[in-house]
């Protein structure tokens, strides 16, 4: 049976760091584990592209993360 509460997944990924490739259950979720890294590393935004369900952030270093739904 399908859980139709929980249909999507939140997969977050990294352009310019070397981390893992993650699944989330939530959006939420995702943009936590997010600004985790973000905070540890001290990256600063400065750009943030929202296509409804992919999402890229962009910062002062280059680094890009993405937050897309499946």
């Amino acid at each position: 049976m399908t859980d139709y509460f929980n249909k999507h997944t939140y997969t977050l990924a990294a352009e310019g760091l070397k981390i893992r490739d993650k699944r989330f259950a939530s959006r939420q979720a995702a943009n936590e584990e997010m600004y985790r890294i973000v905070g540890k590393l001290g990256l600063q935004l400065t750009n943030v592209y929202d296509d409804k369900h992919f999402k890229t952030y962009i910062f002062k270093n280059g680094v890009r993360i993405h937050i897309n739904r499946e």
